[in-house]
């Protein structure tokens, strides 16, 4: 019997954590829980996961449902007003509240109004807040830039649309890109565009505590220490589609040992290319006792190894389907059924 190699045992260097603005909408979780183990969507703005983190932890941005962040949504002008009201202590300087359109019965009303009393935000006209239109790019600069009293230099902005921002914003959007807050993509501030929520919390994060780099490439955790099954979905999410190629290994084409070996590269584990020489390797596992991220290995028709996919619990496998076409998650009752099963193999 061949000797079985060390199971590779690492833990994981950063949990990712996810935040909303919709405070009194849902509880806070607990802020030293792992937002890894919380919410499961913020792998798609990497970027972002070390400010989220931060925020998260220090009680500022909150989550917007159980497991979900939706980092790409736009924020609101009462969201952003919310989460500076939970970051900035300043003293009320106003006691009046003039907005018509912030009602009292909202969750957000009371944010607003401190905010508005300490001179942080102001209305889109004397008795006009507009507290659920998405707050734009330009009005967040305007913002963050009177809150802390940024200045600028007089420099002239550099921004390809330099042209579409508001008189009235532009001292603002130089201020804050002087000072690194925002910055702008590929050359264009994008004044008009509203401000994302994985794009606040690096905002915030900058203004209060300053800029965090993109947390390093992921290890993998052992067992006891992370879950797996959330490990392996936010990995193997973005693969989704990705069309199937004979000989492919990237995310441009795969095929289904090329995509097995990217998934475990991507989470540090070294794997061979081939999925004869990945079930040469590992620990032998039951079908009865599969987990998160084992490789199931099957003969197809060949009489040997020729398809081996990723289990992802709940009774699903990710693999390179020829016969479909792309990376897919199906059920994998249908392949333990119609083909013979070699092996499973555990590396974690």
């Amino acid at each position: 019997m061949r000797e079985k190699k060390k199971r590779i045992r690492r833990c994981i260097a950063t949990g990712v954590f996810s935040v909303s603005l919709l405070a009194g909408m849902f509880p806070l979780q607990e802020n030293k829980a792992k937002a890894a183990e919380i919410f499961s969507d913020t792998y798609k703005v990497s970027w972002a996961v070390p400010s989220i983190e931060n925020l998260y932890e220090k009680g500022i941005l909150k989550g917007t449902a159980p497991k979900e962040f939706s980092p790409n949504q736009s924020v609101t002008r009462a969201e952003f007003a919310a989460v500076l009201e939970r970051a900035v202590d300043k003293p009320i300087k106003v006691n009046n509240f003039p907005f018509t359109d912030v009602s009292k019965n909202k969750w957000y009303y009371s944010a607003i109004k401190k905010a508005y009393q300490m001179g942080i935000v102001k209305g889109v006209s004397a008795i006009h807040f507009a507290p659920e239109r998405p707050i734009t790019r330009e009005e967040a600069a305007g913002i963050i830039a009177h809150t802390f009293n940024y200045s600028h230099s007089g420099k002239a902005l550099a921004y390809k649309d330099k042209g579409k921002i508001s008189s009235w914003a532009e001292d603002s959007v130089k201020a804050v890109t002087e000072k690194k807050i925002f910055s702008g993509d590929a050359g264009y501030f994008y004044p008009q565009q509203a401000l994302t929520r994985a794009e606040m919390a690096v905002v915030i994060q900058t203004v209060l505590y300053g800029p965090l780099k993109m947390a390093p490439k992921p290890k993998v955790a052992s067992r006891t220490s992370y879950r797996l099954d959330e490990l392996f979905q936010r990995t193997v999410q973005p693969l989704l589609g990705v069309p199937y190629h004979w000989g492919g290994a990237s995310p441009s084409g795969f095929d289904c040992s090329g995509f097995t070996q990217y998934v475990y590269n991507s989470l540090g584990v070294s794997l061979p290319r081939t999925a004869e020489q990945q079930f040469e390797i590992g620990a032998k596992v039951s079908v009865s006792s599969m987990q998160p991220g084992d490789l199931v290995f099957f003969d197809t028709g060949s009489g040997s190894i020729s398809h081996v996919g990723i289990y992802m619990g709940a009774g699903k496998m990710a693999h390179a389907a020829s016969g479909q076409g792309s990376v897919k998650i199906n059920d994998i009752d249908w392949y333990l059924n119609h083909y013979r099963v070699v092996g499973v193999k555990r590396y974690l």
